[in-house]
């Protein structure tokens, strides 16, 4: 495995350019590392940061190996903050326009992070609009506060998009694999 990655890389070499020796590394990666990880004494095998996901080795429910992408801490952090941010800055429009405009975010962060084996990630991205949207409603006026009740019937009439799996794992396998 080695050679084939030294192989690959050694056009890169006779470009005028380096790589980084810090984002540039091998790593065990595939249905034998985690064995591997635990004889070098370390808890698990390391994972891999590639666009927007965290890739781990993980085991299906059948036991056999199959590689785990969930959404990367920092990507779940600046999605979680757009949403706050839009919301904060639509707060006095109409519910409708609220409720169009949330639910085009919720949409698009759930086609692109919505993969089997990452649904947590994309709850906390629905809890946190909703928790969110329900705090700036409140703060829409001096009058009164709106409690998780009335929030429940505003929501029966502008509903905000549960999270939802976009590409489940028998179509993962047509995608390209690490």
């Amino acid at each position: 495995m080695r050679w084939r990655c030294r192989k690959a890389l050694a056009p890169v070499h006779r470009l005028p350019f380096q790589l980084e020796p810090n984002k540039t590394r091998l790593i065990e990666f595939g249905r034998f590392a985690s064995r591997h990880a635990k004889e070098k004494s370390m808890r698990k095998p390391e994972t891999l940061y590639f666009l927007g996901f965290t890739h781990y080795c993980t085991r299906n429910q059948k036991g056999n190996f199959m590689v785990g992408r969930k959404t990367e801490k920092t990507r779940l952090k600046r999605s979680i903050g757009k949403v706050q941010e839009t919301i904060r800055t639509i707060r006095h429009e109409s519910m409708k326009a609220q409720a169009a405009k949330v639910n085009q975010i919720l949409r698009g962060h759930y086609a692109y992070y919505g993969m089997t084996g990452n649904i947590r990630c994309l709850i906390q991205v629905y809890q946190a609009a909703d928790n969110y949207w329900r705090r700036m409603l409140s703060s829409r006026s001096q009058k009164s506060h709106v409690s998780w009740e009335k929030f429940d019937q505003l929501k029966l009439k502008f509903p905000l998009l549960r999270p939802k799996i976009f590409i489940p794992s028998d179509r993962m396998k047509s995608y390209a694999m690490l």
